[in-house]
């Protein structure tokens, strides 16, 4: 039986923590079981907690492994990581998000769990924080990648960028896209007029829509600079945010200074999408940094015109004027001239987003077992290659095992070694939340 802890800073909403929920329920099985560690949400924030309670697998919860910086509380926070990763004797530790990844790989280098592996689902190396926090970033990172076994990149651009920062070596490094179940996420008929019934908006109104956190490095401001241009030009156009964060009171203060509270609207946390994508034209997506974004797979699976930031790893899903748009990140005019072409007549760019669609169902399906696709969200094996090479190779069971260690693919990534955490007796699963340990 082989063992995963899968630690994440906290189960806000996301694609991380979509990701790691599904993980760690396919590595629920006969050969693995699987574990998550993860911190409290922040009081403005929504969390996913739904989704995890809905499979098997056991969670650890520690409050204070949250998104806020504290220096000490951090600190604090790798002797309880350790312990916790003492008992449960893990095989495999799995970080996600920048404080995860930083105390989950100090505190499983110091336990001498075999295979550590990190995802990057972003960065915080621009955009987040100011010049002189950047660049500690950049060093903790590499100084993390050093103790890490892999490093995990969800799209080629993201890839580009770790190295573009020397967060590792090149041969540390591999790609593994998002993998996702299409029939899930996709709408009927059924779903259709729902949405637009649900918050007000009459059914000849055009629904464009921001799905996601309402945080600084969303960039929600130039959300409503283009409704501002559209609705000169228009007033048959509602604009939805749909998600909650940090910003959303100021947002909604700006809102109403402009007299826009009829045409810009807020749904707050919306669990099942599906009815907004049926009833919406357009989506927008204006990061100032992003890593694979889940709203645009989602837009595309469901044949919405997407208009995005080429941002992070955004190139790698839009072919700008193939699959869809791509401005800058100051670009409000742009945005709008080209979002006012398409609700004049979507079924103008029907080739847009049918090409959209191709290329997502190509790439991020679940179903798809070759290069880097395949499995749900992406999960794949690392496995060793005649000498010192690793390739990326995905199976119908990810990370799939014969035997123990010299079964286990990802074990054989570093040299054979006793396993310090192992000890008499057996190990005690953890399926309770707790306030530490």
């Amino acid at each position: 039986m082989i063992k995963i802890l899968n630690i994440i800073t906290r189960l806000n909403i996301g694609g991380a923590s979509i990701h790691v929920v599904e993980i760690s329920q396919m590595f629920t099985s006969e050969n693995y079981t699987s574990t998550v560690l993860y911190g409290d949400v922040e009081a403005n924030e929504s969390d996913m907690l739904y989704l995890a309670k809905e499979y098997s697998f056991p969670m650890i919860n520690i409050p204070t492994m949250g998104r806020s910086i504290n220096l000490w509380q951090d600190l604090k926070l790798i002797p309880k990581v350790y312990r916790i990763i003492r008992r449960i004797q893990p095989e495999i530790v799995h970080t996600h998000t920048a404080k995860a990844g930083l105390v989950g790989r100090i505190a499983a280098r110091m336990a001498g769990v075999p295979v550590i592996l990190h995802t990057f689902h972003g960065n915080n190396f621009r955009g987040y924080f100011g010049r002189l926090m950047s660049w500690i970033s950049v060093q903790l990172e590499r100084m993390l990648a050093g103790i890490s076994t892999r490093i995990i990149a969800i799209s080629d651009q993201q890839k580009e960028e770790l190295l573009r920062f020397k967060i590792c070596k090149p041969d540390k490094l591999r790609v593994i896209h998002l993998g996702f179940e299409f029939g899930k996420i996709s709408y009927d008929e059924s779903h259709q007029g729902l949405f637009k019934a649900n918050f007000g908006t009459l059914p000849q109104h055009k629904l464009v829509g921001f799905v996601g956190r309402l945080t600084q490095i969303k960039n929600p401001w130039l959300f409503i600079k283009i409704a501002q241009i559209v609705l000169k030009t228009r007033d048959d156009v509602v604009f939805a945010f749909v998600g909650d964060g940090e910003l959303a009171d100021a947002l909604k203060d700006e809102v109403m200074s402009l007299g826009l509270q009829q045409r810009i609207i807020f749904t707050g946390f919306v669990k099942d999408l599906k009815p907004l994508y049926a009833d919406m034209d357009a989506l927008l997506l204006t990061s100032i940094n992003e890593g694979t974004p889940v709203a645009i797979i989602e837009a595309m699976a469901n044949r919405v015109p997407v208009l995005a930031t080429k941002v992070g790893g955004v190139p790698n899903l839009v072919a700008d004027g193939e699959s869809g748009w791509l401005f800058d990140t100051d670009d409000a005019d742009g945005f709008a001239q080209t979002l006012l072409k398409v609700l004049d007549d979507a079924n103008d760019y029907s080739a847009v987003t049918r090409k959209a669609w191709e290329d997502i169902s190509a790439r991020y399906s679940a179903s798809r077992k070759d290069g880097a696709g395949g499995a749900v969200f992406g999960a794949g094996a690392l496995s060793h290659n005649a000498g010192a090479r690793y390739q990326v190779s995905v199976s119908p069971v990810p990370w799939s095992l014969s035997a123990q260690r010299a079964s286990c693919p990802l074990a054989t990534l570093v040299p054979p070694l006793s396993h310090p955490c192992r000890g008499k007796g057996e190990t005690k699963v953890v399926n309770r939340e707790e306030g530490g340990t």
